[in-house]
Protein backbone atom coordinates (compact mmCIF):
# COMPACT_ATOMS: atom_id res chain seq x y z
CA UNK A 1 0.00 0.00 0.00
CA UNK A 2 1.45 3.35 -1.00
CA UNK A 3 1.74 6.36 1.25
CA UNK A 4 -1.02 8.12 -0.69
CA UNK A 5 -3.42 5.20 -0.20
CA UNK A 6 -2.62 5.08 3.50
CA UNK A 7 -3.30 8.80 3.91
CA UNK A 8 -6.52 8.49 1.89
CA UNK A 9 -7.70 5.62 4.09
CA UNK A 10 -6.96 7.55 7.29
CA UNK A 11 -8.83 10.56 5.85
CA UNK A 12 -11.86 8.37 5.11
CA UNK A 13 -11.73 7.07 8.69
CA UNK A 14 -11.72 10.64 9.98
CA UNK A 15 -15.12 11.27 8.38
CA UNK A 16 -16.68 7.99 9.45
CA UNK A 17 -19.35 7.81 12.13
CA UNK A 18 -17.52 4.96 13.81
CA UNK A 19 -14.46 7.17 14.33
CA UNK A 20 -16.54 9.88 16.01
CA UNK A 21 -18.26 7.37 18.27
CA UNK A 22 -14.90 5.98 19.37
CA UNK A 23 -13.44 9.45 19.90
CA UNK A 24 -16.45 10.53 21.97
CA UNK A 25 -16.20 7.40 24.11
CA UNK A 26 -12.45 7.99 24.54
CA UNK A 27 -12.94 11.55 25.81
CA UNK A 28 -15.85 10.49 28.02
CA UNK A 29 -13.68 7.82 29.65
CA UNK A 30 -10.88 10.37 30.06
CA UNK A 31 -13.35 12.65 31.78
CA UNK A 32 -14.60 9.88 34.08
CA UNK A 33 -11.05 9.12 35.21
CA UNK A 34 -10.43 12.66 36.44
CA UNK A 35 -10.45 12.59 40.23
CA UNK A 36 -13.07 15.16 41.18
CA UNK A 37 -16.73 15.36 42.14
CA UNK A 38 -19.43 14.75 39.56
CA UNK A 39 -20.73 18.30 39.89
CA UNK A 40 -17.31 19.85 39.32
CA UNK A 41 -16.74 17.66 36.26
CA UNK A 42 -20.13 18.55 34.82
CA UNK A 43 -19.64 22.27 35.54
CA UNK A 44 -16.23 22.24 33.88
CA UNK A 45 -17.39 20.34 30.81
CA UNK A 46 -20.43 22.60 30.48
CA UNK A 47 -18.16 25.66 30.59
CA UNK A 48 -16.09 24.24 27.74
CA UNK A 49 -19.18 23.42 25.69
CA UNK A 50 -20.65 26.86 26.36
CA UNK A 51 -17.49 28.61 25.21
CA UNK A 52 -17.53 26.55 21.99
CA UNK A 53 -20.68 28.45 21.03
CA UNK A 54 -18.83 31.77 20.86
CA UNK A 55 -17.11 33.14 17.76
CA UNK A 56 -13.79 33.60 19.59
CA UNK A 57 -11.88 30.77 17.95
CA UNK A 58 -8.41 31.32 19.36
CA UNK A 59 -9.61 31.93 22.89
CA UNK A 60 -11.82 28.91 23.62
CA UNK A 61 -9.32 27.20 25.93
CA UNK A 62 -8.58 30.44 27.75
CA UNK A 63 -12.26 31.33 28.18
CA UNK A 64 -13.13 27.79 29.29
CA UNK A 65 -10.47 27.95 31.99
CA UNK A 66 -11.73 31.34 33.19
CA UNK A 67 -15.38 30.24 33.37
CA UNK A 68 -14.47 26.93 35.04
CA UNK A 69 -12.39 28.80 37.60
CA UNK A 70 -15.18 31.31 38.31
CA UNK A 71 -17.85 28.59 38.66
CA UNK A 72 -15.46 26.30 40.57
CA UNK A 73 -15.60 23.58 37.96
CA UNK A 74 -12.87 21.21 36.89
CA UNK A 75 -10.43 22.90 34.53
CA UNK A 76 -9.39 19.68 32.76
CA UNK A 77 -13.06 18.90 32.13
CA UNK A 78 -13.55 22.38 30.70
CA UNK A 79 -10.72 21.82 28.24
CA UNK A 80 -12.25 18.51 27.19
CA UNK A 81 -15.62 20.28 26.81
CA UNK A 82 -14.19 22.65 24.23
CA UNK A 83 -13.97 19.71 21.81
CA UNK A 84 -17.71 20.20 21.24
CA UNK A 85 -16.55 22.93 18.90
CA UNK A 86 -14.39 21.37 16.20
CA UNK A 87 -13.88 21.89 12.47
CA UNK A 88 -16.92 19.74 11.74
CA UNK A 89 -19.32 21.55 14.08
CA UNK A 90 -18.06 25.14 13.84
CA UNK A 91 -19.81 25.99 10.54
CA UNK A 92 -23.15 24.82 11.96
CA UNK A 93 -22.57 26.62 15.26
CA UNK A 94 -21.61 29.88 13.55
CA UNK A 95 -24.56 29.83 11.17
CA UNK A 96 -26.91 29.05 14.08
CA UNK A 97 -25.64 31.82 16.38
CA UNK A 98 -25.55 34.26 13.47
CA UNK A 99 -29.19 33.52 12.62
CA UNK A 100 -30.27 33.78 16.27
CA UNK A 101 -28.44 37.08 16.64
CA UNK A 102 -29.85 38.33 13.35
CA UNK A 103 -33.39 37.94 14.73
CA UNK A 104 -32.56 40.56 17.36
CA UNK A 105 -30.92 42.89 14.86
CA UNK A 106 -33.93 42.70 12.49
CA UNK A 107 -31.36 42.29 9.78
CA UNK A 108 -32.79 40.02 7.08
CA UNK A 109 -30.32 40.89 4.40
CA UNK A 110 -28.72 37.93 2.64
CA UNK A 111 -25.40 39.27 1.50
CA UNK A 112 -22.70 37.08 0.09
CA UNK A 113 -19.51 36.83 2.04
CA UNK A 114 -16.34 37.59 0.17
CA UNK A 115 -13.14 36.54 1.83
CA UNK A 116 -10.93 39.51 1.10
CA UNK A 117 -9.29 41.81 3.60
CA UNK A 118 -11.41 44.72 2.42
CA UNK A 119 -14.69 42.86 2.89
CA UNK A 120 -13.66 41.62 6.33
CA UNK A 121 -12.99 45.18 7.45
CA UNK A 122 -16.17 46.54 5.83
CA UNK A 123 -18.56 43.73 6.85
CA UNK A 124 -16.88 42.67 10.09
CA UNK A 125 -19.33 44.42 12.40
CA UNK A 126 -22.34 43.26 10.36
CA UNK A 127 -21.26 39.66 10.90
CA UNK A 128 -19.67 39.76 14.35
CA UNK A 129 -22.35 41.76 16.20
CA UNK A 130 -25.19 39.29 15.45
CA UNK A 131 -22.85 36.39 16.22
CA UNK A 132 -22.00 37.88 19.63
CA UNK A 133 -25.65 38.47 20.50
CA UNK A 134 -26.57 35.00 19.24
CA UNK A 135 -23.78 33.37 21.21
CA UNK A 136 -24.89 35.11 24.42
CA UNK A 137 -28.43 33.84 23.89
CA UNK A 138 -27.51 30.30 22.85
CA UNK A 139 -24.59 29.54 25.16
CA UNK A 140 -26.52 29.81 28.44
CA UNK A 141 -29.06 27.08 27.53
CA UNK A 142 -26.18 25.03 26.12
CA UNK A 143 -24.48 25.23 29.51
CA UNK A 144 -27.55 23.92 31.34
CA UNK A 145 -28.26 21.19 28.77
CA UNK A 146 -24.66 20.01 28.86
CA UNK A 147 -24.41 20.19 32.64
CA UNK A 148 -27.49 18.09 33.34
CA UNK A 149 -26.82 15.65 30.49
CA UNK A 150 -23.24 15.00 31.54
CA UNK A 151 -24.13 14.76 35.22
CA UNK A 152 -26.74 12.13 34.37
CA UNK A 153 -24.29 10.22 32.14
CA UNK A 154 -21.51 10.21 34.73
CA UNK A 155 -23.82 9.14 37.56
CA UNK A 156 -25.40 6.36 35.52
CA UNK A 157 -21.99 5.19 34.32
CA UNK A 158 -20.59 5.07 37.86
CA UNK A 159 -23.73 3.37 39.20
CA UNK A 160 -23.55 0.71 36.48
CA UNK A 161 -19.84 0.18 37.00
CA UNK A 162 -20.18 -0.41 40.78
Amino acid sequence: MSLFQTKLKSLKNLFSLNYHKRASLFYFLKLIRVKDSVDKLAIGFACGAMVSFTPFIGFHFFLAIIFAFILRGNIVASLIGTFIGNPFTFPFIWIFIYRVGNVFFKNDQNFSLQFTFESLFNQGYEILAPMLIGSLIVSIPIWFITFFSLKFLILSFKKRKV
